[in-house]
């Protein structure tokens, strides 16, 4: 996905995390409790959302620091924590546009579930991406497994169906946005088969780009309580660039790689403990390809 930033605005483009206040349906009881089995619910603050957070103080900051570090002059604004479409569409346009109006801002990208998604907020993407075509307008659903019994176990609250419709949904009403995927390698109860059916189906839908990364136990989460009982075993290193170099080869030609590794060393994160840095464990699947002698889209049909 940097190298497509790059290409397109001709110098790197660094995403500026924002955190608008949303919560989730199978947080706030609308579907569920307690969220995701992987996700730290603790900060989630419902006080945050009694008022408009300062979406441009959260640019101005996330910008500030790649500025200093790397000289960066152009941002996407990354609408990631929780469920970004999860409210309505009035106050959606509201914080996207003071968003997109800020001076270095070359687009957005707003991570949400497909279920949290419908006709009315699709249009308003579109409008958008057609109001400012020279920026980058970006929708990322969570389909993270097409395997409902997994997504019931992990708490999703929302089944395989939801993504599709999601998929076709946006395709007919946004064809100009950019369309993102997520999958999760190692989910509890998941084995390498079940993956690859799951990259398969990934891949089936076509979608602009993909974030495919492996499930990492994080403090204060359901899933750190199951590992600690030993009710859940983390993905290993061989196996997760097994299954990463598979997802390559299974990808169209055309869809972006956005990731193929989730947090290792970050704080908070208590396994699996890999001892590598990312980037030596995209090097080991880059290697594991070169090994195969295989490529992005070599098993795609």
């Amino acid at each position: 996905m940097s190298a497509l930033l790059k290409r397109r605005f001709e110098e790197p483009v660094y995403k500026v995390t924002i955190d608008a206040g949303f919560t989730c349906p199978n947080i706030d009881g609308s579907k569920a409790t307690g969220g995701c089995t992987y996700c730290d619910n603790t900060s989630f603050s419902p006080a945050l959302r009694k008022g408009e957070p300062d979406i441009a103080r959260q640019i101005e900051n996330g910008a500030k620091f790649y500025r200093e570090r790397y000289q960066a002059q152009k941002f996407l604004a990354y609408f990631q924590t929780y469920t970004n479409t999860y409210d309505d569409v009035g106050r959606l346009e509201k914080l996207y546009a003071g968003a997109l109006k800020h001076r270095d801002i070359v687009g957005m990208s707003v991570g949400t579930r497909p279920d949290c998604i419908d006709e009315e907020k699709l249009r308003l993407f579109q409008k958008f991406a057609e109001q400012r075509p020279e920026q980058l307008i970006c929708i990322e659903y969570g389909m993270q497994t097409m395997h409902d019994e997994t997504a019931q176990r992990i708490n999703r609250a929302h089944d395989h169906a939801d993504t599709v419709r999601a998929v076709e949904l946006t395709r007919k009403l946004a064809p100009d946005v950019h369309l993102c995927l997520h999958l999760i390698s190692g989910l509890p109860g998941e084995n390498a088969s079940m993956i690859r059916a799951s990259i398969d189906e990934l891949a089936r839908l076509q979608p602009d780009s993909i974030k495919f990364h492996h499930c990492y136990v994080y403090e204060n989460t359901v899933l750190a309580r199951e590992w600690r009982e030993g009710r859940y075993e983390p993905p290993n290193l061989e196996m997760h660039v097994q299954l990463a170099a598979d997802c390559v080869e299974r990808m169209p030609p055309t869809t972006a790689m956005q990731r193929l590794i989730g947090e290792i060393n970050a704080p908070g994160v208590l396994a699996p403990m890999w001892g590598k840095s990312k980037m030596q464990v995209v090097q080991m699947i880059s290697d594991e390809l070169k090994r195969r002698g295989t490529h992005q889209g070599s098993r795609w049909s």
